[in-house]
């Protein structure tokens, strides 16, 4: 049965609805189609038209940019444990003014407390503190963790959104 806002609703063809739809672990999108007919076997439901164009839709504070860099840090949970005293490695998946996804042969779990160093020829952000909010293991040993940065100074948030614009105005000229 279709419901708007807790009432039943009859969308007759030619009604110009939008539809939205989560994919897990991809996003979630919107397309604006028409109702083609109405179907009453063997349940309620509306048939609509093929879609124009299926927008993906970004949900995030940050626009997340696909890109590797190597990157250090060290798991700071208890600074008096010994892994505080480590210093890992490992790369950039993807990068945010808010966080990023890293992979590497350390193992990681929820609730970590990462300083992380971002040491590339284009970008210098030294002891930024993040949370693991994700782990996933990879089969080749590695791990990969999604971390939100956490008290991030603005001067370092905006450096990263900066980098972030400047990589895609890059990859832009490259294309043409």
């Amino acid at each position: 049965m279709l419901q708007a806002s807790g009432e039943q609703i009859y969308l007759s063809p030619g009604t110009l609805v939008t539809v939205g739809f989560g994919v897990p672990d991809k996003g979630y999108y919107t397309f604006d189609t028409t109702v083609i007919e109405q179907v009453l076997l063997p349940a309620p439901a509306v048939r609509l038209a093929y879609p124009q164009q299926i927008r993906r839709i970004q949900q995030r504070q940050h626009y997340r940019l696909s890109l590797q860099l190597p990157i250090s840090f060290r798991v700071v949970n208890d600074l008096e444990s010994h892994r505080s005293f480590i210093t890992c490695t490992g790369y950039t998946l993807n990068i945010s003014g808010g966080g990023l996804q890293l992979v590497t042969r350390e193992p990681l779990v929820y609730g970590d407390w990462l300083e992380i160093d971002i040491c590339s020829s284009s970008l210098q952000q030294i002891g930024l503190m993040a949370r693991v909010l994700r782990v996933s293991d990879n089969l080749d040993n590695t791990c990969q963790a999604s971390v939100q940065f956490h008290d991030i100074k603005r001067q370092d948030e905006e450096a990263i959104i900066r980098f972030i614009y400047q990589e895609q105005a890059r990859r832009r000229r490259l294309e043409m």
